[in-house]
């Protein structure tokens, strides 16, 4: 039997440890939705996206914006090469 648990993206800021579930494919949509019908990346929604994912709106906002993105791409499957 095959057994799958939610993935996290576990990261260190600041020398304090974050975790950030794993979107499932419904909140990936939405998620996609909401930023595909905008001309350029709304920040409030991806603080929005992680909170819901257990990242802390505070920790969000004092990220430098590369980080944001290295997470949501992490946790996005698009994570570069």
């Amino acid at each position: 039997m095959q057994e799958f648990k939610r993935s996290e993206f576990i990261f260190k800021m600041d020398d304090e440890q974050y975790r950030v579930k794993h979107p499932t494919v419904k909140e990936l949509e939405v998620f996609q939705k909401k930023n595909s019908e905008k001309e350029e990346m709304d920040i409030e929604g991806v603080v929005d996206f992680l909170e819901g994912l257990g990242l802390p709106k505070d920790v969000a906002y004092s990220m430098e914006p590369s980080h944001l993105n290295i997470v949501v791409d992490a946790i996005s499957g698009n994570k570069k090469k």
